[in-house]
């Protein structure tokens, strides 16, 4: 994306990868601000959009920005450095695609990938040696493989998102324009290149199918939330906290562990959790880390 530069950049309560929503969806209640860049920040630029309910965001996954669990910041800021750092399992909205960089290289080849030797004198695409053309999606359980162009994975080529989020209000101010909405399934401070109008008449397929998708029920974990920890959450984000947990922040075919404390930094708090079959327990907020 090396002739694109951002148009403004997304402020969330999630300051990591690990527990960022697979889509928009599953966690509707999760604020965003989209604040403009100096040379995009023009009220004039959002004339109209108030009129829409839901607006795309193209935007860039960040794979080599550390993340994981609260307490693997620095394993993870570690393999952020390394060579193979695009393997990071624990990435934005998924651990979408827990496959092995390390052997990458021979799966390509095994999977009929092109050739990495580029004629003399073409142009190399940046990704041409560390791309796999197979990734493990979560929703298969993280243990079989897909074509990566059928599916969402971060581990791509171009390393493209694309969100499609309700439109909460647009603010504007002296500064520029502020957009408000929800359902953002983004990392705080990830980079938007567009921003689009959601059509409903060009925009929505009713008799869409969704692959492999729709062959596997859609699972969500019974979120046990004692109301004393409960009340210790800010203000406001209780409803996008316990979405966010429901949909299992772990990643895909994590082992059973159910004495195992997760750690989960939103909206300035630590939420620590264990996982014991269906259920998750909060068990912890501690306040104030610096992610």
């Amino acid at each position: 994306m090396s002739s694109m530069e951002p148009i403004a950049h997304i402020h969330t309560d999630m300051p990591q990868k690990f527990g960022i929503p697979r889509n928009s969806l599953v966690a509707p209640h999760l604020h965003g601000r989209i604040v403009f860049e100096p040379e995009f920040s023009s009220n004039l630029a959002v004339t109209g959009l108030d009129g829409f309910s839901h607006i795309w965001l193209l935007w860039q996954f960040e794979n080599r920005v550390p993340g994981g669990t609260a307490g693997d910041i620095a394993a993870d800021a570690a393999a952020a450095s390394a060579p193979d750092a695009a393997a990071d399992s624990n990435t934005a909205a998924d651990a979408t695609a827990a496959f092995d960089m390390a052997a990458a290289s021979s799966a390509a080849v095994d999977a009929g990938a092109p050739n990495s030797v580029a004629a003399p004198g073409a142009r190399r695409h940046p990704a041409a040696d560390t791309w796999s053309p197979t990734v493990r999606p979560p929703r298969l359980g993280g243990s079989k493989r897909m074509g990566v162009f059928a599916t969402r994975s971060p581990f791509r080529p171009n390393p493209i998102g694309l969100s499609c989020v309700k439109l909460d209000r647009v603010e504007l101010t002296d500064a520029g324009p502020i957009i408000h909405v929800l359902g953002a399934d983004l990392r705080d401070g990830t980079p938007i290149y567009d921003i689009k109008p959601y059509i409903p008449f060009a925009d929505c397929h009713p008799d869409a199918a969704a692959g492999f998708v729709d062959e596997v029920p859609w699972h969500e974990l019974t979120v046990d939330f004692p109301d004393d920890l409960a009340k210790q959450i800010t203000p406001g984000k209780l409803d996008g906290l316990v979405e966010v947990l429901r949909q299992d922040p772990r990643r895909a075919g994590s082992k059973h562990e159910p004495k195992r404390v997760y750690r989960l930094a939103y909206a300035g708090q630590d939420i620590g959790f264990t996982v014991d079959g269906d259920t998750l327990h909060v068990v912890e907020i501690r306040e104030g880390r610096n992610w």
